[in-house]
Protein backbone atom coordinates (compact mmCIF):
# COMPACT_ATOMS: atom_id res chain seq x y z
CA UNK A 1 0.00 0.00 0.00
CA UNK A 2 1.33 3.23 -0.87
CA UNK A 3 0.27 6.82 0.48
CA UNK A 4 -0.41 9.44 -2.07
CA UNK A 5 -0.94 13.05 -1.06
CA UNK A 6 -3.25 15.26 -3.82
CA UNK A 7 -1.46 19.29 -3.99
CA UNK A 8 -4.71 20.96 -6.26
CA UNK A 9 -6.23 24.12 -5.82
CA UNK A 10 -9.36 23.25 -8.38
CA UNK A 11 -12.02 21.60 -5.89
CA UNK A 12 -13.64 19.54 -8.68
CA UNK A 13 -10.49 18.29 -10.05
CA UNK A 14 -9.46 17.23 -6.22
CA UNK A 15 -13.09 15.11 -6.23
CA UNK A 16 -12.32 13.35 -9.23
CA UNK A 17 -8.33 12.81 -8.04
CA UNK A 18 -9.48 11.72 -5.06
CA UNK A 19 -12.50 9.47 -6.37
CA UNK A 20 -9.93 8.16 -9.04
CA UNK A 21 -7.17 7.11 -6.51
CA UNK A 22 -10.17 5.26 -5.00
CA UNK A 23 -9.80 2.84 -7.79
CA UNK A 24 -6.24 1.65 -7.04
CA UNK A 25 -6.16 -1.15 -4.41
CA UNK A 26 -2.34 0.10 -3.86
CA UNK A 27 -2.94 3.62 -3.55
CA UNK A 28 -4.10 5.13 -0.08
CA UNK A 29 -4.90 8.82 0.32
CA UNK A 30 -3.35 10.38 3.55
CA UNK A 31 -3.67 14.11 2.33
CA UNK A 32 -5.28 16.55 0.65
CA UNK A 33 -4.24 20.10 -0.04
CA UNK A 34 -5.00 23.56 -1.75
CA UNK A 35 -1.76 25.35 -1.27
CA UNK A 36 2.36 24.12 -2.13
CA UNK A 37 3.38 25.62 1.28
CA UNK A 38 -0.01 23.69 3.13
CA UNK A 39 1.81 20.58 1.66
CA UNK A 40 5.36 20.79 2.04
CA UNK A 41 4.44 22.29 6.06
CA UNK A 42 2.63 18.66 6.32
CA UNK A 43 5.77 16.71 4.60
CA UNK A 44 7.68 18.39 6.90
CA UNK A 45 5.98 16.77 9.84
CA UNK A 46 5.70 13.72 8.26
CA UNK A 47 8.68 13.24 6.10
CA UNK A 48 8.35 9.22 5.73
CA UNK A 49 4.44 8.93 5.67
CA UNK A 50 3.73 9.51 1.78
CA UNK A 51 5.44 7.78 -1.22
CA UNK A 52 3.36 9.54 -4.12
CA UNK A 53 2.54 12.99 -4.52
CA UNK A 54 0.02 14.08 -7.15
CA UNK A 55 0.92 18.14 -8.34
CA UNK A 56 -0.64 20.63 -10.15
CA UNK A 57 1.75 23.44 -11.74
CA UNK A 58 -0.47 26.68 -11.68
CA UNK A 59 -1.57 27.00 -7.62
CA UNK A 60 -1.86 29.89 -5.46
CA UNK A 61 1.54 31.09 -3.53
CA UNK A 62 3.76 29.04 -5.58
CA UNK A 63 3.87 27.02 -8.67
CA UNK A 64 4.20 23.12 -9.13
CA UNK A 65 8.14 23.72 -9.89
CA UNK A 66 8.55 26.13 -6.93
CA UNK A 67 6.93 23.58 -4.74
CA UNK A 68 9.22 20.88 -6.61
CA UNK A 69 12.26 22.69 -5.54
CA UNK A 70 11.58 23.06 -2.17
CA UNK A 71 10.52 19.69 -1.89
CA UNK A 72 13.59 18.38 -3.32
CA UNK A 73 15.95 20.09 -0.83
CA UNK A 74 14.79 18.04 1.77
CA UNK A 75 12.96 14.91 0.41
CA UNK A 76 14.64 13.51 -2.85
CA UNK A 77 12.84 9.99 -2.57
CA UNK A 78 9.34 10.60 -2.82
CA UNK A 79 7.50 9.96 -6.45
CA UNK A 80 5.45 12.78 -7.71
CA UNK A 81 3.17 12.95 -10.68
CA UNK A 82 2.16 16.17 -12.16
CA UNK A 83 -1.31 16.45 -13.69
CA UNK A 84 -1.92 20.31 -15.20
CA UNK A 85 -2.59 22.39 -18.03
CA UNK A 86 0.70 23.47 -18.27
CA UNK A 87 1.65 22.71 -21.66
CA UNK A 88 5.04 24.76 -22.09
CA UNK A 89 7.90 22.81 -22.82
CA UNK A 90 10.29 24.89 -20.05
CA UNK A 91 7.72 23.95 -17.39
CA UNK A 92 7.53 20.11 -18.51
CA UNK A 93 11.70 20.13 -18.53
CA UNK A 94 12.19 21.68 -15.22
CA UNK A 95 9.59 19.37 -14.35
CA UNK A 96 11.48 16.32 -15.31
CA UNK A 97 14.97 17.78 -14.05
CA UNK A 98 13.28 17.44 -10.40
CA UNK A 99 12.59 13.96 -11.15
CA UNK A 100 8.74 13.55 -11.18
CA UNK A 101 7.67 9.81 -12.04
CA UNK A 102 5.39 11.06 -14.65
CA UNK A 103 3.35 14.39 -16.36
CA UNK A 104 0.02 14.52 -17.58
CA UNK A 105 -1.79 16.58 -19.05
CA UNK A 106 -5.22 18.20 -18.72
CA UNK A 107 -8.19 17.10 -19.14
CA UNK A 108 -7.16 13.33 -18.62
CA UNK A 109 -8.23 10.02 -18.88
CA UNK A 110 -8.57 7.70 -16.66
CA UNK A 111 -6.89 5.33 -18.86
CA UNK A 112 -4.09 7.66 -18.88
CA UNK A 113 -4.39 8.37 -15.40
CA UNK A 114 -3.63 4.32 -14.83
CA UNK A 115 -1.18 4.47 -16.70
CA UNK A 116 0.98 6.76 -14.96
CA UNK A 117 -0.10 4.75 -12.19
CA UNK A 118 1.08 1.58 -13.33
CA UNK A 119 4.43 3.66 -14.04
CA UNK A 120 4.96 4.91 -10.51
CA UNK A 121 4.01 1.05 -9.12
CA UNK A 122 6.54 -0.19 -11.27
CA UNK A 123 9.59 2.58 -10.61
CA UNK A 124 8.81 1.56 -6.64
CA UNK A 125 8.83 -2.04 -7.10
CA UNK A 126 11.60 -1.64 -8.49
CA UNK A 127 13.68 0.16 -6.11
CA UNK A 128 12.46 -2.28 -3.18
CA UNK A 129 13.64 -5.37 -4.88
CA UNK A 130 16.87 -4.51 -6.55
CA UNK A 131 20.15 -4.53 -4.85
CA UNK A 132 22.38 -5.28 -7.92
CA UNK A 133 21.71 -2.70 -10.73
CA UNK A 134 22.36 -4.26 -13.81
CA UNK A 135 21.77 -2.42 -17.70
CA UNK A 136 18.56 -4.52 -17.96
CA UNK A 137 17.40 -2.88 -14.07
CA UNK A 138 18.49 0.54 -15.33
CA UNK A 139 16.51 0.34 -18.81
CA UNK A 140 13.49 -0.34 -16.60
CA UNK A 141 14.17 2.33 -14.44
CA UNK A 142 14.73 4.81 -16.74
CA UNK A 143 11.91 3.65 -19.15
CA UNK A 144 9.16 2.24 -16.51
CA UNK A 145 6.44 3.10 -19.30
CA UNK A 146 7.89 -0.16 -21.54
CA UNK A 147 7.79 -2.42 -18.16
CA UNK A 148 4.13 -1.41 -16.90
CA UNK A 149 3.53 -3.57 -13.88
CA UNK A 150 0.03 -5.44 -15.61
CA UNK A 151 -1.15 -7.84 -12.75
CA UNK A 152 -4.08 -6.09 -11.86
CA UNK A 153 -5.31 -4.06 -14.64
CA UNK A 154 -5.31 -7.92 -16.28
CA UNK A 155 -6.92 -9.61 -13.48
CA UNK A 156 -9.75 -6.63 -13.19
CA UNK A 157 -10.12 -7.04 -17.07
CA UNK A 158 -10.88 -11.11 -16.46
CA UNK A 159 -13.25 -10.18 -13.82
CA UNK A 160 -15.06 -7.89 -16.25
CA UNK A 161 -15.06 -9.83 -19.09
CA UNK A 162 -16.70 -12.78 -16.46
CA UNK A 163 -19.79 -9.94 -16.74
CA UNK A 164 -20.03 -9.17 -20.20
CA UNK A 165 -22.87 -10.56 -22.32
CA UNK A 166 -21.71 -10.65 -26.31
CA UNK A 167 -25.01 -9.56 -27.15
CA UNK A 168 -25.36 -6.24 -25.25
CA UNK A 169 -21.59 -5.54 -25.87
CA UNK A 170 -21.84 -6.12 -29.71
CA UNK A 171 -25.10 -2.96 -29.12
CA UNK A 172 -23.27 -1.35 -27.03
CA UNK A 173 -20.42 -1.24 -29.65
CA UNK A 174 -22.82 -0.81 -32.57
CA UNK A 175 -24.64 2.66 -31.11
CA UNK A 176 -20.98 4.26 -30.05
CA UNK A 177 -20.01 3.43 -33.90
CA UNK A 178 -22.68 5.49 -34.85
CA UNK A 179 -21.37 8.09 -32.89
CA UNK A 180 -17.49 7.96 -32.99
CA UNK A 181 -15.93 10.93 -32.51
CA UNK A 182 -18.58 12.38 -30.90
CA UNK A 183 -18.49 13.66 -26.65
CA UNK A 184 -21.09 11.95 -25.23
CA UNK A 185 -22.25 11.87 -21.37
CA UNK A 186 -23.47 8.79 -19.74
CA UNK A 187 -26.93 9.88 -19.25
CA UNK A 188 -26.85 10.47 -23.01
CA UNK A 189 -26.09 7.05 -24.10
CA UNK A 190 -27.69 5.36 -21.73
CA UNK A 191 -31.25 7.20 -22.73
CA UNK A 192 -29.89 6.92 -26.27
CA UNK A 193 -30.18 2.72 -26.30
CA UNK A 194 -32.42 2.34 -23.61
CA UNK A 195 -30.20 1.11 -20.97
CA UNK A 196 -29.47 1.93 -17.26
CA UNK A 197 -26.89 3.90 -16.64
CA UNK A 198 -25.12 0.96 -14.49
CA UNK A 199 -25.20 -1.38 -17.53
CA UNK A 200 -24.14 1.01 -20.30
CA UNK A 201 -21.37 2.77 -18.19
CA UNK A 202 -20.00 -1.03 -17.36
CA UNK A 203 -20.09 -1.66 -21.00
CA UNK A 204 -18.00 1.28 -22.17
CA UNK A 205 -15.93 0.68 -19.54
CA UNK A 206 -15.06 -2.61 -21.21
CA UNK A 207 -14.76 -0.85 -24.57
CA UNK A 208 -12.22 1.47 -22.61
CA UNK A 209 -10.06 -1.44 -21.59
CA UNK A 210 -9.86 -2.57 -25.38
CA UNK A 211 -8.89 0.76 -26.60
CA UNK A 212 -12.41 1.75 -28.71
CA UNK A 213 -13.59 4.34 -26.18
CA UNK A 214 -11.81 6.87 -24.64
CA UNK A 215 -12.87 8.28 -21.36
CA UNK A 216 -12.16 11.94 -20.22
CA UNK A 217 -13.01 13.50 -16.90
CA UNK A 218 -13.84 17.15 -16.71
CA UNK A 219 -15.61 19.36 -14.42
CA UNK A 220 -19.04 21.47 -15.32
CA UNK A 221 -18.72 24.51 -13.69
CA UNK A 222 -20.84 24.18 -10.39
CA UNK A 223 -21.83 20.81 -10.71
CA UNK A 224 -20.74 17.24 -9.87
CA UNK A 225 -17.32 15.79 -12.00
CA UNK A 226 -18.85 13.65 -14.80
CA UNK A 227 -16.80 11.06 -17.77
CA UNK A 228 -17.14 11.98 -21.10
CA UNK A 229 -17.24 9.03 -23.24
CA UNK A 230 -15.86 9.15 -27.27
CA UNK A 231 -16.12 6.01 -29.23
CA UNK A 232 -12.84 6.47 -31.46
CA UNK A 233 -12.93 2.64 -32.92
CA UNK A 234 -10.49 -0.13 -32.71
CA UNK A 235 -7.03 0.20 -32.45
Amino acid sequence: MYNVIIVEDDLMVCAILQRQIGRFQQLKLVGNFRRGVDALEWLGENPEVADLIILDYYMPGMTGIEFLSKLRESNKEIQVIMITSANEYSVIRSAMCYGICDYVLKPFTSARLEKAVSKFDTVMKLKAETHVWTQEKVDVLMCPHKHYNIDNSEATQSIRANKINAATLANVREYMQTKQGIKMPLTEISEGMGLSTVTVRRYLKHLNSLGEVNITLYCKTGGRPSEIFEYKGAD
